[in-house]
């Protein structure tokens, strides 16, 4: 029996553009010696929304949908997830972008 999409939530389409918490760089230890140690790295990200910069976040980079997301219900300026059609993130431009079903209300 094939499920009613009509009764099915809609979920947005993600990329899935994780990044490693942490990288390698070389330290001297106690005994002057480089050694490999890991660190973590913060990463820009720029907040698109219908093609309007929101704002610049700092993210580790492991759930940048997730954290875009969460910004956008955390300030209120989308009440549920069904709003979002889409959130994409390119970290070669260190931006994502989100498309809304139907714009956001007051955004300036």
């Amino acid at each position: 029996m094939a499920a009613d999409t009509k009764t099915r939530p809609h979920r947005p389409l993600l990329t899935d553009a994780a990044k490693p918490a942490t990288f390698e760089v070389e330290a001297v230890n106690e005994r002057g010696e480089m050694v490999p140690t890991s660190v973590a790295g913060e990463h820009p990200l720029t907040l698109y929304v219908d093609k309007q910069e929101i704002l610049t976040l700092m993210t580790l980079g492991a759930a940048p949908e997730a954290l875009a997301i969460g910004y956008l219900r955390n300030q209120r300026l989308i009440d549920r997830v069904e709003e979002i059609v889409s959130v994409q993130v390119d970290w070669d431009v260190s931006a994502v972008a989100i498309t809304t079903r139907n714009g956001l209300a007051d955004l300036e």
